[in-house]
This record gives structure tokens, sequence and C-alpha cells, in this order.
């Protein structure tokens, strides 16, 4: 916003900053959004502005722009045929490193990267062959419960679960 106060910042100064990337980048230009809008909002609540958030989206920047899921839509990863899973699971077996272990223990688990890369020892149990993710973990907010297969056992995989 150059050189304009915190306390002077107006729609046409959070126009002019995503108007330009809306259309090319709207996954950038929407954080982007949220960030000045999360930065006007604690400047209001320390007193430093007044009035309405010229970045919020609901009821004031979305009359102005189109919303991101118009503008393009998502595109998904291609998904694996079923019928090459085994061919690819070998291939990922022979790779060096964690990796593909890391991988391999994602895949068998069907859980997110973030999740499986976060594992820790104390939230397994071998007895159980359970994987409990702590709710602080997980995109839902909400404990998850992994069954652990004799394939994605901990003990029984490379994986180093941390």
């Amino acid at each position: 916003m150059g050189d304009v106060s915190v306390g002077g910042v107006e729609t046409r100064h959070v126009m002019a900053a995503l108007e330009p990337i809306w259309h090319t980048k709207p996954e950038t230009a929407t954080r982007m959004r949220g960030r000045i809008e999360s930065v006007l909002d604690y400047a209001r609540a320390r007193g430093w502005r007044s009035g309405e958030n010229p970045a919020r989206w609901r009821g004031h920047v979305s009359e102005m722009l189109p919303a991101r899921s118009k503008v393009r839509g998502v595109q998904h990863h291609a998904a694996l045929r079923y019928d090459e899973l085994a061919t690819f699971m070998t291939a990922l077996r022979s790779q060096p490193g964690i990796a593909a272990q890391a991988l391999e223990f994602t895949i068998l688990t069907a859980t997110r990267t973030s999740e499986a890369l976060g594992a820790r020892w104390g939230e397994i149990d071998l007895k159980a062959k359970l994987w409990t993710i702590p709710k602080e973990r997980m995109k839902a907010g909400r404990e998850h419960r992994v069954p652990l297969s004799v394939n994605s056992h901990p003990i029984t995989t490379p994986f180093r679960v941390q």
C-alpha cells in the first residue's frame, strides 16, 4: 500500500493490490486479501483505524471481484488408475530415501502428507495397530483414528516415525 498509513487504507488501495493478480493467480490473491483483512482488523482493534474493513470479502470486495471458483476452477491432480497401483507401489519401494517411504506410508494410511510427516511414536499403538492423530494436527479439528494394516505398520515398513 506504499506510504499509506494503516488508518488511511481504503477500498481503492485494496483493489489496486488485488485486481492485477485476481484472474491470473486467484489463490495468491485470495490469501493476500485475507492477510490484508487480518492486518486491518488488528489495526482497528488497536485503535489505529476506524470504520469498516475495506478488505472484507462478504458484502464488500465480493461485490467488485468474481468469486475465485468463477475465475479458475480447481484443478485436481490426476488419480492413479487402480490397475496401475501394484506396479507403482513396487517401483516406489525400490526408491531410496525417506521421501519414498513417507509417500508409501501416506498411501497405505490414506492420510494427508502433513499428517504422515508429523506422525509421532506416541500416537501409535502397536498392539492395537492403531494410529491416533490428535485433533490439533487434523484439518477438521477432530481426533482421527487410522487402523494400521500389516503393510502400513511402522515396524514393518522402513518409514521412520519420529
